[in-house]
């Protein structure tokens, strides 16, 4: 059989250590590159993503897949660096969807997502799905039933999944992180490992699921968008929370909350925001509110003096609740009011907590007196 000027390399027969070369080789320097050193090169361009591309490209009337983009970008420069790629099974194991809201799709997706599960080999999976087209699509029902029949490996889950939607229960002994739209969603997991909820859509009723074994192994949760009436409701479902993070809390547009407990959240973050024509989200958040163990409130926000009376006037209303620091975090948008915190502005809040901290660096501390 005839080959080209670059020899063709078989991926069971590189050398993966102390590989050596010789003066005299005659091909061109970049494939005399150690295997091992093209690996490393390989994996430093992957962890040095900030924002994984996804698997796809497409204009407005094709699609094709991103091989201007690592790690399909390394299976185009030569024989020897596929091989090589193909041979790394971890740069492989994270999956990332990015599709328009409309698109006419072809068989291109299901067969370039069954490569790259191939390339992933039995590794467990990150799969992001972002901006999935309506269910009625069948390659996009194709490429959702190959992650279905991967689910086992499923680790890290982020977009709202269509596979979802489908009927029955889904066993997935690797699933650690998951985000999805509702809770009913999470009931429906056999994940004895998942410890890590995200909900993306906004919740606005009180969550009347029962929970599961699942539910009660929750440690960490994100709601995009709650009500205070959600967030307590959510102790119930989620009993054994540590963590707890709210980017938007919505008006409470029914009855008030009824009595919750968090007996071991320790970490809150909520955003500083005012309702001009509902009550006050911090009063009805903390109104009947029990948090035994909770040490830390972050508020994301630039407070003044006004906003800080609302803060501590809420955490006087908390019942059982004994937080040591109030740490801001300040926006830098342009479009906020001002980009900093006062000192003087939150220093009233020592009288219901020990410190008060700016991005984690302490600005105020309650004075400790001895006799």
């Amino acid at each position: 059989m005839k080959t080209m000027g670059v020899p063709m390399h078989r991926v069971d027969a590189l050398t993966f250590t102390h590989s050596q070369v010789s003066l005299n080789y005659p091909e061109p320097s970049i494939h005399r590159l150690p295997v091992e050193l093209l690996q490393d090169v390989f994996l430093l361009i992957i962890n040095d993503i900030p924002d994984y591309s996804s698997i796809i490209s497409f204009g407005e009337t094709t699609i094709w897949g991103n091989f201007a983009s690592p790690p399909l970008l390394f299976t185009r420069v030569c024989r020897l660096w596929r091989a090589v790629a193909h041979s790394m099974t971890w740069i492989w194991s994270n999956i990332k969807v990015a599709l328009p809201r409309q698109f006419p799709l072809k068989p291109f997706l299901p067969s370039l997502l069954q490569s790259w599960l191939a390339w992933s080999g039995s590794r467990s999976l990150t799969i992001h799905m972002e901006h999935i087209s309506p269910t009625d699509n069948c390659y996009l029902r194709s490429s959702n039933a190959q992650l279905i029949a991967e689910i086992r490996r499923w680790e890290t889950v982020f977009g709202v999944l269509d596979v979802l939607e489908q009927s029955g229960n889904f066993s997935a002994p690797q699933l650690r992180t998951l985000e999805c739209s509702w809770p009913s969603d999470v009931t429906r997991f056999n994940a004895p490992k998942l410890c890590c909820i995200r909900f993306v859509s906004p919740l606005s009723a009180v969550i009347r699921s029962r929970p599961t074994a699942t539910c009660k192994q929750i440690r960490h949760l994100y709601l995009q968008n709650a009500s205070a009436a959600v967030i307590h409701s959510s102790s119930v479902f989620f009993p054994h929370l540590e963590t707890l993070v709210v980017d938007y809390i919505a008006p409470d547009l029914g009855p008030t909350s009824h009595p919750a407990t968090y007996s071991r959240l320790v970490s809150m973050t909520l955003p500083l925001l005012n309702h001009r024509h509902h009550r006050d989200p911090f009063i009805e958040l903390f109104r009947e509110l029990r948090l035994p163990t909770l040490q830390k409130l972050t508020v994301v926000g630039n407070p003044d003096a006004i906003e800080v009376e609302s803060i501590i006037a809420a955490l006087a209303v908390a019942r059982y609740c004994n937080i040591r620091v109030v740490d801001f975090r300040p926006c830098l948008w342009p479009s906020v009011r001002r980009n900093n915190v006062y000192v003087h502005d939150v220093e009233p809040l020592l009288s219901v907590v020990r410190e008060v901290a700016v991005r984690g660096e302490v600005v105020a501390c309650r004075a400790l007196f001895t006799t």
